[in-house]
C-alpha cells in the first residue's frame, strides 16, 4: 500500500504512538467502569446483611389480612391506612446512604406477582429481567455486568414457602455513563494530540534518517547507469556513513571484476568472430545463442533468429538430434559432412559438458570444399595418368609382341610398326615431361625462376612467324597485331613462351581449314594483356569451368589424335599464376570460335 519507506516509517511510528495512548486510555476507562460496578456490588452486598434481611422479613409479615379472593393469607393494599409496606420503605430508607439510593439507584417494592407497590421514583412498572424472575421464584439475585445498561438486585421476602414482597434495587448507572463519556472524550482528544505530536516527530526523524539514504540511492542509480564517479565518500560517522563506505568498496570490487570479465568476453568474442571456421552454440533447449560471421557466410544465412538445433540439421539432412548428443557416451564424437550451396561443409559437434546432460552444444563448421576438390582431383589425376600412360604402353607392347612373333615380317610392315612404337614412346616422353613441369610449378616455393628480360612483343612476333608454316598447311592465316607499346618484364622466358606456344597451337589445331587466328597485345592501365582469338570449333559452355583441369579434353578421341595430352592449359594456367602472378581466362562459343586472354601485371616504374 505504502511504497515509500519514509511514509511507512511515519505511519508506523504514528500508529504506534496512537495505539499506546489508546491502550492506556482504554485501560483507564475499563478500570473506572469496573470500579463503579464494584462499588455498587460492594454497597449492595455489604448492606444487605442477615440483620437487614431479618428486619425486612419481619416487617413484611407484621400485618396479616385475609385475602378473600385467594382464600389464603396475603397483603391487601387499600385506602384504609398505612400497612407494612410503609415499614419496609422506612427500613430501606434508613439504609439509603449505604445503598447509594440518593444518586442513580431506584428502590422498588414488588408484590408476589411482580407488580410495583412502591417506587422511590414513582415508577408504575419494572422491566422484567432474570433478577426479578429469580426473585419471584424465591431466590436472591444480583446482576452487575460491565456491558449492561443497568445493574439490579432483588431480595424476596418470604412468608413461609411463598414470596410476600420483593425488595428491588436498580442502578441506571447514569453517573457512571456520564463519567465514562467524559473519559472517552478526554481519550479522543489525547489520541488526537498524541497522533499529531507523533506524526510531526516521525516526519522529522524520518527526514533526518532517510535524506542521506535518498542521496545514496541517487548516487547508486547514477553508478548503475555508468557514471563511475557518482559514489563519493560520506562525511557521516554513523551507520549510514559505514554503509556508504561499504558500497564504495563493493562498487570498486564489482567494477574491477566487470572490467576484467568484459575484457575477457571481448577477447573471446573477437576470437570467435574472426576465426576461419564457423562457430555455432546451442543451449540445452536447442536454441541458437551464438553464431559468428564465418558461420553465417558458410551457411549463406543473414537471418538466424529462427534456427533451432533439431529443425536446422533436419533441413540439411545431417541425421543428428540434440538428444543424441546430450546422452551420447563421452568417448563418442560426432561429425557430419553436408553439401550446402555448392560448398562441402564439415560439422563437428562438441557438448560443453559430457556429464551435464543439459549442457550447451558447440558446433564447428569447417569448409572442406577445397580439400574435397583436391582429393577428387588427386584421384582423377592418378586415374588420368594411369590411362594416358597405359594407352601408349599397350600399343608399344602389342606392336613389339607382333614383331617378336613375326621375325620374317616384310620390311615395310616392320618399319611401320617401329614408327608407331617410336611415336608412342615420344608421346609418353611428352606426358612425363609435362608432368615434371607441373610438379616444378606446384612446388613454386622451391622452384628458382630465371630473371630473364622478356620482350613480349618480340616473342609474339617470333611465334607468329614460326607457326605460320603450320597454318599454311591448313590454308589458315595467323596475324599478330600490337595495339600499343608493351613494356618489358622480368621472369621465366621459356615458361612464358611455352604458354603462348600452347595457346596458339591449340588455336591452329581446333580451327578448320581456311580459318583465322589473330594475336593481340596491349597495355591497359597497369596490366599487359595478350589475346589469342580464332574462329574454330569452340568449346561447349558447360565444359568451360573444367577446361584448365589436368588431363581434361573436350573431345578426348580427337585431342589424342592431334597429339594432345590434356596438360597444356593446366601448365599455362599454373605458369601464369605462379611465375607471373597473372591470370588466364577463356571465352568460347560452340562452332563460332574461342578467345584466350592472358593478363600479366606490368612492372612498376
Amino acid at each position: 500500500m505504502f511504497k515509500s519507506i519514509r511514509t511507512k516509517s511515519v505511519v508506523l511510528f504514528t500508529l504506534a504512538a496512537v495505539a499506546s495512548e489508546l491502550a492506556v486510555g482504554l485501560i483507564g476507562i475499563f478500570s473506572t467502569v469496573r470500579s463503579f460496578h464494584s462499588d455498587f456490588e460492594k454497597a449492595v452486598y455489604s448492606t444487605f446483611t442477615d440483620d437487614l434481611k431479618q428486619q425486612l422479613t419481619a416487617a413484611a409479615n407484621a400485618v396479616s389480612i385475609p385475602d378473600q379472593q385467594s382464600g389464603g393469607t396475603g397483603v391487601i393494599i387499600n385506602e384504609t391506612g398505612p400497612d407494612n409496606i410503609e415499614n419496609l420503605r422506612d427500613i430501606v430508607a434508613s439504609y439509603s446512604d449505604a445503598l447509594g439510593l440518593r444518586t442513580s439507584a431506584e428502590f422498588c417494592i414488588l408484590d408476589r406477582n411482580g407488580a410495583v407497590v412502591y417506587s422511590s421514583r414513582g415508577s408504575s412498572a419494572v422491566e422484567a429481567s432474570e433478577v426479578t424472575a429469580d426473585a419471584l421464584a424465591g431466590t436472591e439475585a444480583f446482576s452487575n455486568p460491565l456491558t449492561a445498561e443497568f445493574s439490579d438486585y432483588a431480595l424476596p421476602l418470604m412468608s413461609g414457602d411463598s414470596v410476600r414482597y420483593i425488595i428491588y434495587i436498580k442502578d441506571t448507572m447514569s453517573v457512571q455513563h456520564a463519567v465514562t463519556d467524559r473519559l472517552w472524550n478526554d481519550l479522543l482528544l489525547s489520541v488526537i494530540l498524541t497522533g499529531a505530536a507523533a506524526l510531526i516527530l516521525s516526519i522529522f526523524i524520518s527526514s533526518s534518517v532517510l535524506a542521506p539514504v535518498k542521496t545514496l540511492s541517487a548516487q547508486i542509480r547514477k553508478l548503475a547507469e555508468g557514471e563511475r564517479t557518482a559514489l563519493s565518500a560520506s562525511e557521516r560517522n554513523d551507520e549510514l556513513g559505514e554503509l556508504a563506505g561499504a558500497l564504495i568498496y563493493l562498487t570498486a570490487s564489482i567494477r574491477k571484476k566487470n572490467d576484467k570479465k568484459l575484457t575477457e568476453q571481448t577477447k573471446i568474442e573477437t576470437i570467435l568472430q574472426n576465426m576461419s571456421d564457423g562457430i555455432m552454440v546451442f543451449d540445452s533447449k536447442g536454441k541458437l545463442t551464438l553464431i559468428n560471421l564465418e558461420a553465417k557466410k558458410l551457411l549463406n544465412r543473414k537471418y538466424v533468429d529462427d534456427i533451432t538445433f533439431n529443425r536446422f540439421f533436419k533441413e540439411i539432412n545431417a541425421d543428428i538430434t540434440l538428444e543424441e548428443l546430450q546422452y551420447a557416451p563421452p568417448e563418442e564424437s560426432a561429425e557430419r559432412e553436408i553439401k550446402i550451396n555448392d560448398l562441402m561443409l564439415q560439422f563437428s559437434f562438441a557438448p560443453v559438458s559430457k556429464e551435464n546432460k543439459e549442457g550447451d552444444i558447440i558446433v564447428i563448421v569447417h569448409d572442406v570444399t577445397k580439400h574435397e576438390r583436391l582429393e577428387r582431383a588427386r584421384r582423377d589425376f592418378v586415374a588420368d595418368v594411369s590411362h594416358e600412360l597405359r594407352t601408349p604402353l599397350t600399343v608399344i607392347k602389342s606392336y613389339a609382341d607382333i614383331l617378336a612373333d613375326t621375325p620374317d615380317a616384310e620390311p615395310e610392315v616392320r618399319t611401320r610398326f617401329l614408327d608407331t612404337i617410336s611415336s608412342e614412346t615420344d608421346r609418353m616422353t611428352k606426358i612425363i615431361s609435362d608432368l615434371l613441369t607441373l610438379s616444378k610449378l606446384d612446388e613454386n616455393a622451391n622452384y628458382t625462376r630465371p630473371d630473364d628480360d622478356i620482350d613480349i612483343r618480340s616473342m609474339l612476333e617470333g611465334l607468329a612467324e614460326r607457326l605460320e608454316l603450320t597454318a599454311r598447311k591448313k590454308n589458315q592465316t595467323i596475324t599478330y597485331t600490337p595495339i600499343n607499346d608493351v613494356p618489358h618484364i622480368i621472369g621465366d622466358r621459356d615458361g612464358l613462351e611455352r604458354v603462348f606456344t600452347n595457346i596458339i597451337s591449340n588455336a591452329l589445331k581446333y580451327t578448320p581449314t581456311g580459318g583465322e587466328i589473330n594475336i593481340f597485345s596491349s597495355k591497359v592501365y597497369n596490366d599487359i594483356i595478350v589475346k589469342v582469338s580464332d574462329n574454330g570449333i569452340g568449346i561447349p559452355k558447360d565444359q568451360l569451368p573444367n577446361i584448365f583441369d589436368r588431363f581434361y579434353r573436350v573431345d578426348k578421341a580427337r585431342s589424342r589424335d592431334k597429339g594432345g595430352t590434356g596438360l597444356g592449359l593446366a601448365i599455362a594456367k599454373q605458369t601464369i599464376e605462379s611465375a607471373f602472378h597473372g591470370k588466364i581466362s577463356i571465352a568460347s562459343e560452340l562452332n563460332k570460335g574461342t578467345d584466350v586472354t592472358v593478363t600479366i601485371p606490368a612492372p612498376k616504374r
